[in-house]
């Protein structure tokens, strides 16, 4: 009986031990986008402005930039959704049937699109198309330049860049290409002129003359340009996990109240430098009462908006495991400025 008595005691230890572990959560550290510089000199040397930049592709979404937004109309149709921004365009977003596409307009003028779908034309690229095969049919130098008026920008790409956001300069356009470093293939690519490339400074900059800049958004404007934040992360992580044939993660309104409200939290103690005490996941979701098996929380800071935030997570191993995990099937996502955070849960 004593032994039977124990083996009870055992199983029911080991029952409890299960039954918490299915409550766990996985945060993720705070993911810091690249520092970048941004300097101005007294004389830049520029390179590629004597005519010897790559010829403009003929084909493709590279040939809107800089054409009435009618004309995506046109081929496209309206969008699902117009976003507003924090560099003072619009981003059209089309997201349904399996597509995604990202039209940023400014003033009815299409100033840059992006897309990690494989149904439209990249040329000359192609979405899946390995790294190697990229710098086969590409001349891609370290060091970027884009005039403007007199003023003359130098942009310098950093070892890391090179390998997974490499920028390449074409006649009047510019594409980033967005790498899947596991992978090693071009999981998706941003078409922009030179004037947006500028203004988001997403590579260390060197200029002479006037350095270009986004209006400050006010207080009212920022909170949308929070909440389209948050949507484009929900998109562009579902649309990353159906490419790894995985279901989509349901929408959830709670989760994207926590997620907005620890971004805020961030922001205020990284910025403000208030040492207030964050709370742990398990503690925020259970203040809201909702029930979970499983639980998952990304965060990232400094990157220019939420593409590069989500290209950034599926270059980080732990934040990638969480994005790619087969066992959540909610999601909420939040920003505030320049903090973004995304949550998953596994509800029951």
């Amino acid at each position: 009986m004593k032994a039977l008595f124990r083996i009870l005691i055992v199983a029911t230890c080991l029952g409890m031990v299960y039954y918490y572990s299915n409550f766990d959560d996985s945060t993720t550290g705070l993911l810091e986008g690249p520092n970048q510089i941004t300097q101005p000199v007294s004389n830049v040397v520029p390179g590629n402005l004597n005519g010897d930049d790559l010829p403009r592709p003929t084909t493709g979404l590279s040939t809107y930039i800089g054409k009435s937004s009618e004309e995506i109309v046109e081929q496209y149709g309206k969008p699902n959704r117009v976003d507003v921004s924090a560099f003072d365009y619009e981003w059209w977003v089309y997201d349904g049937k399996g597509q995604t596409l990202m039209v940023g307009v400014d003033q009815e003028i299409v100033t840059q699109v992006y897309t990690n779908d494989v149904n439209f034309n990249i040329a000359p690229y192609q979405i899946g198309q390995t790294l190697d095969d990229v710098y086969r049919m590409t001349i891609i130098e370290q060091e970027v330049s884009v005039k403007i008026d007199e003023n003359i920008y130098m942009f310098a790409m950093n070892e890391m860049d090179m390998q997974n956001r490499i920028l390449v300069k074409y006649e009047d356009v510019f594409a980033q290409l967005y790498i899947d470093e596991e992978k090693q293939q071009l999981e998706g690519v941003r078409f922009l002129d030179g004037q947006t490339l500028v203004v988001h400074k997403p590579y260390e900059l060197q200029f002479a003359g006037e350095l270009l800049e986004a209006s400050t958004p006010s207080s009212f404007k920022q909170i949308e340009i929070n909440l389209a934040n948050g949507k484009q992360l929900t998109e562009l992580v579902n649309s990353f996990r159906q490419k790894n044939e995985l279901p989509v993660l349901q929408y959830m309104g709670q989760l994207v109240t926590i997620a907005g409200d620890h971004s805020e939290q961030i922001f205020l103690n990284n910025k403000l430098t208030q040492d207030t005490t964050i709370d742990t996941l398990t503690n925020r979701l259970d203040a809201h009462e909702i029930i979970y098996q499983h639980a998952g929380e990304n965060s990232a800071t400094n990157y220019v908006d939420a593409i590069e935030v989500v290209h950034g997570w599926i270059n980080s191993k732990e934040h990638r495991d969480l994005i790619l995990n087969d066992r959540f099937n909610r999601i909420g996502s939040g920003a505030f400025v320049n903090y973004f955070t995304q949550i998953y849960i596994e509800a029951k």
